[in-house]
């Protein structure tokens, strides 16, 4: 059996990025369906007195097939967001993201140099926020933690720990 943490590791918090960040992608995906939903009545006014009027059937077949458009990119969307998951232990950040081919990225919390919770607007409104983490380390300088719901909880215990980490690798920030 695999386990999650390495002896002496345990997992202080599991999330994700909120669908939150999706909220334009559905809204322009309901949108979309609305206009496919009308289009049979618009080739109807645009074509029944043209030239094209022998087409009619294809226009019909075609606005059906739009449907799969706006489904299959609001699917996507929302499986991209799913799939993308953070893992907080005592010692590291891991980060795995990907829906068919995974990739998984570790930060060790006493490369953390900086915390910084932003709150836009629009995450707001959903009571999120993004967490913003400055690091020592060359692949990842910035890491950026995406639309986290109650972010600031989080964000408290990866300070906690990030300061145990230094404190127990006796890491010093120097100017």
């Amino acid at each position: 059996m695999v386990e999650d943490a390495p002896v002496g590791e345990k997992v202080i918090w599991r999330g994700g990025p909120s669908q939150a960040l999706n909220y334009n992608t559905f809204t322009i995906c309901v949108l979309l369906v609305g206009v496919v939903a009308l289009l049979p009545e618009i080739w109807d006014l645009f074509l029944a007195n043209s030239k094209y009027a022998q087409y009619k059937d294809y226009y019909f077949l075609l606005s059906k097939a739009a449907f799969f458009v706006p489904f299959a990119w609001g699917t996507w969307s929302y499986l991209k967001i799913h799939c993308h998951r953070y893992e907080l232990t005592t010692e590291r950040l891991l980060e795995h993201n990907g829906v068919f081919s995974r990739t998984s990225d570790e930060l060790e919390l006493y490369r953390v140099k900086d915390i910084t919770f932003v709150q836009p607007f629009s995450l707001r409104m959903f009571k999120c926020g993004n967490i913003i983490l400055d690091t020592s380390d060359r692949s990842t300088p910035v890491v950026v933690l995406q639309a986290i719901e109650n972010g600031r909880p989080v964000m408290n215990a990866l300070r906690k720990y990030v300061d145990v980490m230094r404190t127990k690798k006796g890491v010093r920030e120097i100017d």
